[in-house]
């Protein structure tokens, strides 16, 4: 507060014409008590030169104050920089979403009558996104994971349930992952593999849908495409057309139709993944859809 006062006071140009003031004045008083005449040429010269000595002397006092309360100025102006832009970098890392992977492993005792299966092994892997500015958004998206996954789910032991996520990424605001996993039935004749993805807006935690992605009208051409891709394969398939909670996933140029076992073809086809290359849908994809960033 006392730098920024005499800065103020320095820097001020009344105080300046002030001070050449009080100093002429000075000067006028000397020579109106003629006091110079009064003293031998000897001794008027050493007056003149002390007081003109006298004034350089404060000026260059007024001149090395004045140039470090500026030095210190700009130090500190420096400091102020460096700390905002370490305070922008440090919670630029704190609001940056990262995924972390976390697992649930349960052992539940099945208490059917009659069972051949004393217990269910539950086991299941999963991730949580962190770092996100709004704690509530980031809860909203953990939870809606978690149920995808099943980590919340009441298990009554008549089961073996495996799942894993087995794709995920954060890209710009699109939260994505695959998941596969398995389900036994105690006394069915064996598993069933089953496969489910997971897309979310990490800005506001809401599920992007398969129909999220297009315009209207859209499964005509994405019918098309798949029956396209069955047509080829060796066994018959009866695929009929996607829905609009649709399971997918995108990597590279290709969007992938994910089916779990049985649900568009044979058991032993086990998870059906048809490629679709995203050029080929170009023509129905929302300008305001989260594909369009990617095309």
């Amino acid at each position: 507060m006392v730098l920024s006062l005499l800065k103020a006071v320095l820097s001020t140009p009344e105080f300046g014409i002030a001070s050449l003031g009080v100093l002429m004045l000075i000067f006028r008083n000397i020579i109106k008590a003629k006091i110079l005449s009064k003293l031998t040429q000897e001794h008027s010269y050493k007056v003149l030169d002390r007081i003109i000595t006298f004034v350089g002397v404060i000026a260059m006092i007024g001149a090395l104050f004045w140039g470090g309360i500026s030095i210190y100025e700009i130090h500190e102006s420096g400091k102020q920089k460096v700390q905002a832009g370490s305070n922008t970098q440090t919670q630029a890392k704190l609001e940056r979403p990262l995924l972390i992977e976390k697992s649930v492993n349960k052992t539940i005792p099945d208490y059917t009558p009659g069972s051949d299966f004393e217990t269910a092994d539950i086991h299941l892997t999963y991730v949580e996104v962190t770092g996100l500015k709004d704690p509530l958004i980031e809860k909203k998206i953990n939870e809606r994971i978690k149920g995808v996954i099943g980590v919340d789910t009441m298990y009554d032991g008549t089961e073996d349930y495996y799942m894993e996520i087995v794709k995920s990424s954060i890209d710009d605001n699109l939260l994505s992952a695959l998941a596969e996993g398995s389900l036994f039935v105690h006394g069915a004749a064996g598993a069933t593999n089953i496969i489910a993805s997971i897309n979310i807006n990490v800005k506001n935690g809401e599920v992007i849908q398969f129909k999220d992605l297009f315009r209207a009208g859209y499964t005509n051409t994405i019918n098309s495409l798949a029956k396209s891709w069955f047509s080829i394969q060796d066994y018959t398939s009866d695929f009929e057309s996607v829905s609009d909670d649709q399971c997918f996933y995108v990597s590279g140029n290709y969007m992938y139709l994910c089916f779990s076992e049985y649900e568009v073809a044979p058991g032993s086809e086990g998870i059906v993944n048809v490629p679709i290359k995203l050029d080929d849908i170009r023509g129905v994809v929302s300008k305001n859809g989260p594909l369009a960033y990617i095309l």
